[in-house]
């Protein structure tokens, strides 16, 4: 294993922003990107066990904290989705600066939205990873609406955490459309017992994905993979994902579309 390295680079809105990079060994060309859902960070169970898990296959990580949260400067009640997916971007723009060639994003929850927008919009992501994404807020806010709640101070309340009421409306969309905008290999692995993001949003997404793809549906996990034996089934799913599309290029080779489902 190697020795985790605090980093820090410049976000969307020029506020600085800190990461954890994880170098490997044996490959320095390829890195993969893992982002945070809301209310999260950087340290947040899912991110860091899946960093752990590739430093220990050898494989280059890095994980970072959105304006706001963790360590990173700036307020989180400020957060956008537009925010956030330019400080991705700006966190795959210095993953190239520091010379990594193919980059994969994995994205969880509403970090899973993000991840896709992103996405479609920067050539310089080469694969994509899915945790139980965050594919329709508008379903998730009528599913779940008690944690979304409006507070006296012209505020509301996400997740417990405080932002501006107009954070509602920006994350009130969904991404069905970007999915025909994607031409890198997709992964999604979801919980059918998530009560957060539905699964069925996320089967939706998948059929209308256009690229090499792969649904894995871990049976009984909740949105967070809470239970150590359905996170393992996440980390080795994203391991083999990740090996086997090592190489491939934003060129779609060939097409690959099943949904596997686990104990």
């Amino acid at each position: 294993m190697t020795m985790p390295l605090k980093i820090n680079f410049e976000g969307h809105d020029g506020n600085l922003l800190s990461g954890v990079l994880h170098k490997s060994k044996k490959d320095d060309n390829s890195i993969v990107i893992s982002v945070h859902g809301f209310g999260a960070d950087k340290n947040y169970w899912i991110i860091k066990e899946l960093s752990k898990y590739l430093d220990k296959k050898e494989i280059a990580s890095m994980r970072f904290d959105f304006m706001g949260a963790g360590d990173s400067e700036g307020d989180v009640k400020d957060s956008t989705i537009e925010q956030m997916v330019g400080d991705l971007n700006a966190a795959v723009k210095y993953a190239k600066e520091k010379g990594y060639k193919k980059i994969a994003v994995t994205g969880h929850s509403l970090g899973g939205m993000v991840a896709i927008i992103a996405a479609t919009l920067n050539k310089d992501v080469h694969a994509l990873m899915l945790m139980a994404p965050a594919i329709d807020i508008r379903h998730a806010i009528k599913k779940r609406m008690d944690t979304y709640k409006h507070t006296k101070d012209g505020m509301a309340e996400v997740a417990k955490t405080k932002v501006k009421k107009s954070f509602l409306k920006n994350i009130s969309r969904h991404v069905y459309n970007e999915a025909r905008n994607l031409k890198i290999p997709v992964l999604i692995i979801h919980g059918d017992s998530d009560k957060s993001t539905d699964i069925e949003n996320a089967r939706k997404f998948f059929k209308k994905l256009q690229t090499v793809k792969r649904l894995v549906t871990v049976k009984n996990a909740n949105h967070h993979f809470s239970k150590r034996s359905h996170l393992d089934v996440l980390l080795k799913e994203a391991h083999k994902w990740l090996v086997k599309n090592n190489n491939i290029q934003r060129r779609v080779r060939k097409h690959e579309s099943y949904d596997r489902g686990f104990e």
